[in-house]
């Protein structure tokens, strides 16, 4: 039997929220952040978890957490994930056992980019230090990553 959840991930830098919660008003479901989740769960933001416990921790948490959804039997709900969560196995697993969308497909690596460079609470270290020439690098390094995972889903 399949479940009634959409998860929504997508490329850093899509507009991933602004999708999962545009399909849940659209299906008439309930919209779900992981990561409000996790925050309400663990009392520390996202970024937090990471610079104190690294990007390891904050991974272990999203599985927990999508572990606790699928235990629970909700349905009728949309899911918004982080940009990174594909790369867990575990995370991934639970994922596609249900619908996902990946938001920022029509999106050029530029505007991606563009909106990435200006968010302020991204855990994403590289795009907090360093120059705009060695963040720009390690986003392009990040942004083939995905298009590799995203291609073979």
């Amino acid at each position: 039997m399949k479940k009634n959840l959409i998860f929504v991930t997508g490329f850093l830098g899509a507009p991933i929220e602004e999708t999962a919660r545009q399909l849940a008003e659209k299906n008439g479901w309930d919209f779900l952040s992981v990561d409000d989740e996790i925050q309400k769960t663990d009392g520390r933001s996202i970024m937090r978890i990471c610079m104190m416990m690294g990007e390891h921790e904050y991974r272990n948490k999203e599985y927990e957490t999508l572990q606790n959804i699928a235990d629970s039997g909700r349905t009728g709900l949309v899911i918004c994930c982080s940009d990174g969560i594909l790369h867990d196995d575990m995370s991934r697993a639970i994922i596609m056992e249900n619908e996902l969308v990946i938001a920022g497909r029509d999106m050029t690596r530029e505007q991606l980019w563009e909106n990435a460079s200006k968010l302020e609470t991204s855990y994403h270290a590289f795009l907090h230090f360093g120059t705009e020439e060695e963040r720009r690098k390690a986003f392009n390094d990040f942004y083939e990553r995905q298009c590799q995972l995203f291609s073979s889903i």
